[in-house]
C-alpha cells in the first residue's frame, strides 16, 4: 500500500514537473520567435542586397503563419517590398502579404494587380501562393487567376500555369478548373 502511494506521488510531480516544463519552453519559444521577427524586420528595412531581402521576406511570411502579431511592425516594410526593382523581391513580398493574414481589401488589391500587370512569371506565382493562403477572403481575385489558368491552358508544364489552379482551388474552394 505505501508503495503505491509513493508511486502515485511521485507520477503526480512528475506529471506536474513535465507541465511546468512545457510551459515555460513556450515562452521561451514564443520569446525567440520576437527575436527573430525584429531582427528579419531590420534586415528587410536597411539591406540592399535582394537575396537579403527574399530571405527576410520568406521567413518574415514564415513567423506571420504562427502568429500574425510577430510581424506587425515590419508589414509597413512588406508593402514597400511589393514595389521593389527586383522581381524576387517583389515574388517573395506578394506571398509575404498571403501569410500575413492582411486582410483582401488591402492586400488582395495588390495582388491582383501584380496577377495583371507583372510580365515576370516568378512575381505572378508569388501573387498566386499569396492569395491561395487568403484562401477563400479572395474569392474576388477569381476572375484573374482564372485568366491566367487560361492562358496557360496550352502548356502543361508551365509552373505558372500549376500555381494558378492551385490558387483557384484554394480560393473557390475546390474549383481548380475553368467553370
Amino acid at each position: 500500500m505505501g508503495a503505491t502511494r509513493f508511486a502515485k506521488a511521485m507520477a503526480a510531480v512528475v506529471l506536474f514537473n513535465g507541465a511546468l516544463f512545457l510551459c515555460a519552453q513556450a515562452n521561451v519559444l514564443a520569446g525567440e520567435r520576437e527575436d527573430e521577427a525584429k531582427r528579419y524586420a531590420q534586415q528587410l528595412r536597411t539591406t540592399k542586397d535582394s537575396k537579403a531581402k527574399v530571405k527576410a521576406l520568406t521567413e518574415l511570411g514564415a513567423l506571420a503563419q504562427i502568429k500574425k502579431g510577430l510581424i506587425a511592425e515590419a508589414l509597413p516594410d512588406v508593402y514597400k517590398a511589393a514595389e521593389d526593382k527586383d522581381p524576387a523581391v517583389r515574388a517573395a513580398a506578394a506571398e509575404a502579404l498571403g501569410k500575413a493574414a492582411e486582410p483582401y481589401s488591402k492586400a488582395g488589391t495588390i495582388l491582383v494587380k501584380m496577377l495583371k500587370d507583372e510580365k515576370d512569371d516568378a512575381v505572378k506565382i508569388g501573387a498566386l501562393r499569396g492569395l491561395a493562403v487568403m484562401r477563400e477572403e479572395a474569392k474576388d481575385a477569381l476572375p484573374a487567376i482564372r485568366e491566367i489558368q487560361k492562358a496557360t491552358a496550352g502548356d502543361k508544364k508551365s509552373k505558372l500555369g500549376e500555381a494558378a489552379k492551385a490558387a483557384a482551388t484554394a480560393v473557390g474552394g475546390g474549383k481548380g478548373k475553368k467553370q
